[in-house]
């Protein structure tokens, strides 16, 4: 496994506080945001965008530009960077749209902004009108502000949208020695996450019931259409903005959660490589329409960057046959009733969400054998000595609603 409990990486963590705009404040993010868009086109344009052309995009969008200077090169950068991105996917193979600009909000630079005690000052016409945020006025950005004017953190770039402002803090994370590490996989139902001795069982099937809901909801409201359209669009604009802020609170309490027990147990956090899983199957309507409802790259987004917040080292491995290589001698499981599988070689019967646990564990450590992806046979030396565990038993312990805790013992 490649360590990186002593590499220093900057982490960012995001927050998002209401605001309310005065005419002018509106009037320069619709302005910003058709500069944006002039910009984007313009690149989209170039057959090449060197120094020069970049130079002369920005005199041109300077010409009847009314605010601070330092604003059109945001938007080039911004702008820069979302054709990078597509152009990049293009290369690869990948059916892309041409990048738009949809959301209308202004990237403040660091140049733009000053933060004097408590008060948030943004530049928005030099001189003349600034926006002002006192952050003492939002409970939870408080330890965070405290830190900053410690030197523990600094504030980046903002993100003022017409609504709210997103504050961006940013620290240099030293990542701690762990004494073990802890697997997490990932279902449509629920999370197993092995720390240790101890097999923690989350169930996540409120999460697909809330999509299921919301589902629902968006069917009957997109019937209305049919006789009132703007009635549709409201509805499904309010039901899914209400399915995104369940999930997300959801997510980030289950993200929080997993995060606490790792620090507890000072252990890092080994995650299942999930990148392009959704595009890789092509399943059923059916199937298609659950995947639709798995969070599961989201969850292990804000495991990871809530994980590295605190100096916690994460790691990914390839999960593949990760339920159905036996982690005792490497044999192929066969599926038994419910969420049982057998070993025919040596005999083991097990939970399936325990034995990708216990195998996302040891590859994680140990690396996943060349083999794993076939089962002619396994090696020599097999996984035995890896697994610090043997053959065991699972004894399950219900602990709250979502939470249960399942203590292996030697049988």
């Amino acid at each position: 496994m490649q360590n990186n409990s002593s590499k220093n990486e900057t982490i960012i963590r995001a927050y998002s506080i209401p605001i309310q705009a005065d005419e002018v404040i509106l009037e320069f993010i619709e302005e910003y945001h058709k500069l944006a868009r002039k910009a984007l086109q313009e690149i989209l344009n170039a057959e090449k965008f060197t120094k020069v052309e970049r130079k002369q995009l920005r005199d041109k969008l300077l010409e009847n530009w009314s605010y601070a200077t330092h604003y059109v090169d945001s938007a080039i950068n911004q702008m820069l960077g979302l054709v990078k991105s597509y152009k990049k996917k293009l290369k690869k193979g990948k059916k892309v749209r041409k990048p738009r600009l949809r959301k209308k909000f202004v990237y403040v630079k660091s140049t733009l902004f000053t933060l004097k005690g408590s008060v948030l000052r943004i530049t928005i016409t030099p001189r003349k009108h600034y926006l002002e945020v006192n952050l003492a006025n939002y409970p939870h950005i408080l330890p965070f502000l405290k830190e900053v004017l410690e030197g523990k953190l600094r504030l980046g770039g903002l993100f003022l949208f017409p609504d709210r402002l997103v504050l961006n803090f940013v620290k240099s994370v030293e990542y701690f020695e762990p004494r073990d590490w802890m697997s997490i996989d990932i279902n449509l139902t629920n999370v197993t996450v092995l720390a240790g001795l101890t097999v923690y069982r989350f169930d996540t099937r409120e999460l697909y019931h809330i999509h299921r809901v919301y589902e629902l909801k968006r069917r009957r409201a997109q019937k209305i259409s049919a006789w009132n359209r703007r009635l549709s669009e409201e509805l499904l604009e309010k039901y899914s903005r209400r399915e995104r802020n369940r999930v997300k609170d959801f997510l980030h309490k289950l993200a929080n959660k997993i995060v606490e027990i790792a620090r507890e147990k000072r252990m890092g956090i080994i995650l299942e490589d999930l990148r392009g899983i959704k595009e890789k199957l092509n399943g059923s309507k059916e199937l298609n329409r659950k995947l639709s409802k798995w969070n599961a790259r989201e969850l292990e987004r804000l495991i990871e960057y809530k994980a590295k917040w605190f100096g916690v080292p994460v790691v990914y491995v390839n999960p593949r046959n990760s339920s159905r290589v036996c982690p005792v001698c490497g044999g192929r499981l066969i599926p038994r009733e419910g969420r049982l599988v057998e070993c025919p070689n040596c005999g083991l019967v097990e939970d399936r969400d325990f034995v990708a646990v216990l195998n996302l564990r040891m590859w994680g450590v140990w690396g996943s054998p060349e083999w794993v992806g076939g089962f002619e046979g396994s090696p020599d030396e097999g996984l035995m000595k890896t697994n610090p565990y043997g053959v065991m038993a699972v004894e399950k312990q219900r602990i709250g609603l979502k939470l249960h805790k399942i203590t292996p013992k030697p049988p």
